[in-house]
């Protein structure tokens, strides 16, 4: 990725962003004399996310449903700390609903991570 795509990306992020919680739960250990997993525990980050719509012609109706969204992340929450990779048990909550990752893309320039693009569904 070219360093000047990757500013784009982190301008329209910065510049049209709305701060969001991502949540990532983390499963405790299974039980299996009770059939049940322990308690769950959820770390939250607070970010910016910037989201789009799919273009039509990306819509597949198998990988890609109609209603689908991208959510971009930067690789930093707002207090500047490393944000984990997002993976699909994590929930984007704020922007007035909340929604569910699907896929997510890495963007890196050279061997730095610019953001994620996240597949997310509501």
């Amino acid at each position: 990725m070219s360093v000047l795509l990757s500013k784009n990306v982190l301008q329209l992020i910065n510049s049209f962003g709305r701060s969001v919680t991502l949540t990532k739960p983390a499963y405790g250990a299974y039980d299996p004399a009770t059939g049940t997993v322990a308690s769950t525990t959820n770390t939250t980050y607070t970010v910016k996310c910037f989201f789009a719509d799919f273009n039509l012609s990306e819509i597949d109706n198998d990988n890609i449903y109609l209603g689908d969204r991208k959510a971009y992340l930067p690789a930093v929450d707002t207090a500047g700390a490393a944000l984990p990779l997002p993976d699909a048990e994590d929930t984007i909550s704020g922007v007035g609903d909340g929604v569910k990752i699907v896929r997510v893309q890495e963007l890196w320039s050279g061997d730095t991570r610019i953001c994620y693009i996240c597949q997310v569904r509501g």
